[in-house]
């Protein structure tokens, strides 16, 4: 059993069910974020060592409450005991164990990369105290259709982040041909009601901004965020979506904004 810290920020398990060892494998990390890995599953014990509740570990295996699972873990903190590696509080301690360095594309060429991957537009809103707030995304992607939830990212230097963290709740609009000036006006305009200049916008749940003529438009709750390299993953439970046909979707390409063309039909 390992936990693995990965470079982009993501705390995750590898092998839950080998219980001849617990260790925590690190990845070189980036901006000094290491202390704050650590401080979430954990606390530092010197520089090889960290003290682990089990109800974490339990957590992040995926698998408490299989009776088998559970088993073999009770034989392992039983053994933990035995050598000495709990404490009195009832953590468990974990040696430390770095990846060897590896190489990583550089941010050009990850860059040059993913403007070769076209990807649908969509305006997310969402509406706080301060008023209605509005970010233009491509990451916009569907994650479940049972239950309904979509995702997308967004930088966690945007002004946007720390709105959707308080409001818990957005508005996904997927933009068209006709929406150009819209994405203009919100990429151009202060945060606030000036990105909301163009578009025929209308409140939906919550007072939740709604582009009445998306190609679809889904108002959602967000049920779980990460936080990942440089970005924030935002997770949304659908409360309700709307679409219309034929309608011809805005793509992002090649680091421009390109109309669908469809091929037409003999």
């Amino acid at each position: 059993m390992r936990l693995y810290l990965g470079v982009s920020g993501a705390i995750t398990m590898l092998e839950p069910a080998d219980f001849r060892r617990l260790d925590i494998l690190v990845d070189p990390q980036i901006n000094g974020r290491l202390e704050g890995a650590i401080a979430r599953i954990g606390r530092r014990e010197g520089e090889g060592h960290v003290w682990l509740h089990p109800q974490i570990l339990r957590f992040l295996s995926g698998h408490a409450g299989e009776a088998e699972w559970e088993a073999g873990f009770a034989g392992m903190l039983a053994y933990a005991a035995k050598a000495g590696f709990t404490n009195d509080e009832g953590l468990v301690r974990a040696h430390m164990a770095w990846v060897e360095d590896r190489e990583l594309v550089s941010t050009d060429d990850f860059k040059a990369a993913m403007r070769a991957l076209p990807a649908g537009i969509a305006a997310i809103t969402t509406m706080d105290g301060d008023g209605p707030a509005a970010l233009i995304v491509s990451s916009l992607t569907s994650i479940s259709a049972e239950p309904p939830m979509i995702g997308f990212f967004v930088n966690e230097s945007s002004s946007m982040a720390a709105k959707l963290l308080g409001v818990q709740k957005f508005v996904a609009n997927v933009l068209g041909h006709e929406h150009q000036g819209l994405v203009q006006t919100v990429l151009s305009q202060p945060q606030g009601k000036a990105r909301f200049a163009d578009g025929i916008w209308a409140d939906g749940h919550a007072a939740m901004p709604v582009l009445q003529d998306a190609v679809a438009a889904m108002e959602c709750d967000i049920v779980h965020n990460w936080r990942l390299g440089t970005h924030r993953l935002f997770v949304g439970l659908i409360r309700s979506a709307k679409s219309r046909t034929g309608a011809n979707p805005l793509v992002n390409f090649g680091a421009g904004i390109r109309r669908l063309q469809l091929e037409e039909q003999a």
